[in-house]
């Protein structure tokens, strides 16, 4: 009889993303990254931009047993112009119990990375 450990499976493809809004200065601009996945452990979904510090107010996350999805709305401003934006999705070990006796975090990343932002002044 052989003896098996719990194992983490994962199952998903590349988040679906994408980006949208004006291009007019305080115009508001939405970027949406969807993730759709199978397993225990949900990923986290991150929004980066060199020049711009996005905090938990500007990103909306939706959650479900499959799928997370995660949104960037921000205003328009002459700062963002010339920029990009990233959205990081990664996973971390969970912060609870999950019924599994496996350790390993998956190793897998994935970098979204907008349309250069052309924000022009009013």
């Amino acid at each position: 009889m052989a003896l098996y450990d719990d194992v983490l499976t994962l199952s998903a493809d590349d988040p679906s993303c994408s980006a949208s809004g004006a291009v007019q200065e305080n115009d508001v601009i939405t970027m949406t990254c969807t993730f759709t996945y199978s397993g225990n452990w949900a990923p986290v979904m991150r929004w980066f931009n060199l020049s711009y510090n996005f905090t938990d107010d500007n990103v909306t996350l939706t959650t479900n047993d499959t799928t997370v999805t995660s949104q960037l709305t921000i205003t328009a401003s002459a700062g963002l112009h010339g920029s990009q934006v990233t959205c990081v999705t990664y996973f971390t070990p969970p912060s609870t119990l999950l019924p599994t006796s496996a350790n390993n975090t998956p190793g897998y990343t994935y970098n979204w990375t907008s349309p250069t932002l052309d924000v022009q002044c009013k």
